[in-house]
């Protein structure tokens, strides 16, 4: 049991590892979607929360081998079926398993059409506070009159 904990661990800082990369780009990014740290957790708790749990489904579908490996069948991946024995047994496989998989869950969500209209999709750029070239224009033609 203690084993399990110490993989659940190290999957969810895996898992963290992606979320604190994402959060940097989406604050300091080109198109930032908050303003802080505080911020993006605020505006993106139900989609990360959304995406924790469909990232737990599927590191916990890798503790029951059978399902996984006829999935992987299923999509023609079999010879990926010698992972799974990696991911349940050690932790640094699990957290680049956490970090895959959310990484994964994260471009299904908002790509797979019928997923991105259906569950929560992460907030959309905050207002630009930069003036745009049409309306520096505008405040020129403005001031000219």
């Amino acid at each position: 049991m203690q084993h399990l904990v110490w993989l659940w661990f190290w999957f969810f800082m895996g898992m963290g590892t992606y979320w604190s990369k994402r959060a940097y780009f989406l604050v300091t990014g080109p198109n930032p979607i908050a303003n802080s740290y505080a911020q993006f957790w605020q505006r993106c708790w139900v989609p990360l929360l959304i995406r924790a749990i469909s990232d737990s489904v599927l590191f916990w579908i890798c503790f029951t081998p059978a399902l996984l490996t006829q999935g992987l069948s299923y999509l023609g991946w079999s010879s990926f079926s010698g992972v799974v024995g990696l991911v349940t047994q050690f932790a640094p496989v699990a957290f680049l398993a956490g970090t895959a998989f959310d990484s994964v869950v994260d471009i299904a969500i908002s790509k797979v059409p019928f997923l991105n209209g259906w569950l929560p999709q992460m907030p959309d750029p905050l207002p630009s506070k930069v003036p745009t070239n049409q309306q520096v224009q505008d405040q020129k033609d403005e001031g000219g009159k």
